[in-house]
Formats: C-alpha cells, sequence, structure tokens
C-alpha cells in the first residue's frame, strides 16, 4: 500500500513539473479563444490536459477523470477515485503575462481530496498535500498563519470581484491584493503568506480540490461563504462561493459578510 502510495505521490508531482514546462514553451505561441463571453482558453489550456490525461491513462488506468477541458464521461462516478485537474488556473493572467497563473491537479476519493498539487510554473513554486500527511511547498512544511484580526488582514480576490468586495463596509479601507488563480491565492494562504482568499463566483471542483487539501493540511479553513462545507463531486461540480484562511479568522469573516447581506 506505502509502494503505490509513493508511486501515486512520485509520478504526480512528475506530471504537473513537465506540465509546467509546456506551459512557459506556450507562451509564445499562444491561440487564444473563447468559450464564453469572458472564458477565454488557449491552445496550452488544451496541451496541459492532454499531456496529463494521457499520462495518467497509462500510469493510473483504474483511476476516473475530470478536467476543465475534457468532457465529463461519468469516470468520476465508475471509479473508486478520480483525477481532477485545471490545466491552467487563471488563463488571463497566463494570457496577460502575469506570473500568478498556476495548474492544480487533484486525486479525489469519497467526495473530497486526498491528493492536491498546485504548481505556479513562474514562480516554482510547487504545493503538495496528502491528507493527514501535512502541506508543504518545494519540500518544506508550511502553515497558515495565526492572525485573527480582521482588521489588520491582508485578504486576496481576483480583480474582477474586488468592486463587489468594497459594497461591503468593513472592506472599504481594507488592503486588498488582487489576484487571478483562486488555487493560488488559497495556497498562499496554506503558506501564511496572505491571511484570506475570497470568491464570491460560482467555482467548479477542478478550481478548489486541490488547493482545499493544501490549505486544510496547513491547518486552515476552506468554507462557502454561507458558513456551509465544500462537497466535491456533485452532479453538478458548482462551488457557490468560496473563503479560505485560518479558522478563527474565516468565522469571523464569514459571520461580518453574512450580517451585512
Amino acid at each position: 500500500m506505502t509502494e503505490q502510495s509513493d508511486f501515486i505521490d512520485d509520478v504526480s508531482k512528475k506530471v504537473i513539473l513537465e506540465a509546467g514546462s509546456i506551459a512557459k514553451q506556450y507562451k509564445n505561441k499562444l491561440i487564444v479563444k473563447y468559450k464564453s463571453k469572458n472564458q477565454p482558453v488557449t491552445n496550452a489550456d488544451i496541451a496541459i490536459d492532454n499531456f496529463i490525461k494521457d499520462f495518467f491513462k497509462k500510469k493510473t488506468p483504474s483511476y476516473g477523470w475530470v478536467s476543465e477541458e475534457s468532457m465529463d464521461n461519468n469516470s468520476r462516478y465508475e471509479k473508486d477515485k478520480f483525477w481532477c485537474l485545471d490545466p491552467i488556473d487563471g488563463t488571463r493572467s497566463y494570457i496577460s503575462g502575469k506570473p500568478e497563473y498556476t495548474i492544480s491537479l487533484a486525486l479525489i476519493k469519497n467526495q473530497e481530496p486526498v491528493i492536491g498539487l498546485v504548481l505556479n510554473p513562474e514562480t516554482e513554486e510547487l504545493f503538495f498535500a496528502k491528507k493527514n500527511n501535512g502541506a508543504s511547498c518545494n519540500g518544506k512544511k508550511i502553515n497558515v498563519n495565526s492572525n485573527e484580526s480582521i482588521d489588520s488582514s491582508r485578504f486576496s480576490i481576483s480583480s474582477s470581484e474586488v468592486k463587489r468586495l468594497k459594497r461591503y463596509d468593513f472592506f472599504q479601507k481594507r488592503n486588498v491584493i488582487e489576484m487571478g488563480s483562486i488555487a493560488y491565492k488559497i495556497s498562499l494562504v496554506a503558506k501564511g503568506v496572505i491571511d484570506a482568499a475570497l470568491s464570491f463566483t460560482k467555482k467548479n471542483d477542478w478550481d478548489l480540490a486541490a488547493s482545499d487539501l493544501i490549505l486544510k493540511e496547513a491547518g486552515g479553513s476552506i468554507k462557502k461563504i454561507s458558513g456551509e462545507k465544500i462537497v466535491y463531486n456533485t452532479k453538478q461540480m458548482k462551488i457557490e462561493s468560496v473563503i479560505a484562511s485560518n479558522f478563527k479568522l474565516s468565522q469571523k469573516i464569514c459571520t461580518r459578510l453574512n450580517e451585512q447581506k
């Protein structure tokens, strides 16, 4: 069992690092299309998706698969475990050349992630977590910070959501760090670099699953802004909102947000 577990750890790290190299290679030959008005997709998204999917078909043929850029073949229901991938989380950041995009990969079992990897190819940060085994960044253990004060907290949110955040009175004078990838924001919370990451817009499993585990294994808390638990592998794979922080700060922020609804 341990040998199999170590094998999965090793191959998942290997494939995500190789995928990071692909992301860098495609920066000079980008082709951008739009799935919808505000949803760009690039040839790099597709190349990484195909590369990782083909890799795991060979290495872990008994596992299912779902990703942002692949058609859902329902193997996530049929298999005991399945890989869940966002080939580029923060595509707009990737297109504009900002070093804030990530590759987000999780292994899910019983509706929760058991392995999570988030790679920022530009900063060369590889976040990794395995259930009940802690979290690391480039092999060094990481933990959330212990700041419980909303007044002194550093919040991170996507630039497209800043205006919505400012509607809340207690955020009016806060220093907000605008950043693209939700997986990266949550991973930086896990690392203790920022205090809280928020999103008011709907997310999918592939956006959150990997960083969810990384944050929890680093001692943090992640949930919907309503306070509800996030559950993966539902029929729609939709998560309406997210707040990620340490437990006490998360509770305080949720209370304030819900008071002003």
